[in-house]
């Protein structure tokens, strides 16, 4: 992806719709962002929808009523575990966004890859927002998570600078995932969360920077199910998200 970061943030150092008040449906899909979108701002958040909503499952959908900050056109983003069964394929899916793409769907083995980040070049200190989380007891687990089903699931929402020089591939079905760890994460912080909330609750997630560096990609990511990567987490499990800003 070669782009003028400043087309994604606003004067404030906002991406677009971090509110996520803004929606429209496209080939049935919910996506984030309205019809007025420009192609820049068409691609600041992604989720699986593409790939789970064509089996009458879809695991992100915007909510008008559980809201953070009520009001006309205000809505939040609702993500929800769930079961997704194709032919003699079940896999789990959790309710997931992020800052990027879907790449390649695979239907038949109910697997996808996620291109994370988009262009991005600030330090912000933090990422703040609004989070409700249901969970369920975890009822299907995989390798290396097997150890967790019967256990409540948990959800997060994470923030990664970096200086990649595209765009990350994820890739469930191979396991390859983003390693905190990695040279080219430059600034990092995440927040789990692990227990039934009767409510929204603020929270705030400091970035530890590593270095100096200059950011090239922000991925920011959300999921009702942290080891959803793994296929494993609780059927039902549900992550609300309203009111995402950076801080600096």
């Amino acid at each position: 992806m070669n782009a003028d970061p400043d087309s994604y943030v606003d004067g404030n150092g906002q991406l677009y719709n971090m509110g996520f008040d803004l929606w429209c449906y496209e080939d049935g899909d919910a996506v984030f962002y309205d019809s007025l979108a420009t192609d820049e701002q068409k691609k600041v958040w992604g989720s699986a929808n593409s790939s789970t909503a064509s089996f009458g499952k879809p695991t992100c959908v915007p909510d008008s009523v559980m809201v953070a900050v009520e009001g006309p056109g205000k809505y939040a983003v609702k993500l929800k575990t769930q079961q997704i069964n194709a032919l003699f394929v079940k896999k789990l899916a959790a309710g997931s966004i992020f800052t990027g793409s879907m790449g390649n769907i695979n239907l038949s083995k109910l697997t996808a890859t996620l291109k994370w980040g988009i262009p991005f070049t600030l330090r912000p200190q933090a990422l703040e927002g609004y989070a409700c989380y249901m969970p369920k007891t975890i009822n299907v687990a995989n390798d290396p998570y097997k150890d967790k089903k019967g256990t409540l699931d948990n959800g997060h929402v994470a923030v990664y600078l970096t200086d990649w020089d595209k765009q990350f591939t994820v890739d469930p079905g191979k396991g390859r995932f983003v390693d905190p760890e990695d040279e080219h994460i430059i600034g990092y912080g995440i927040i789990t969360f692990d227990s039934i909330m009767n409510g929204y609750e603020k929270f705030t997630i400091p970035i530890e920077y590593y270095n100096d560096r200059t950011p090239r990609y922000v991925v920011v990511v959300g999921s009702s199910s942290s080891f959803g990567d793994y296929f494993t987490g609780g059927e039902g499990s549900t992550l609300w998200l309203d009111e995402f800003r950076f801080v600096y």
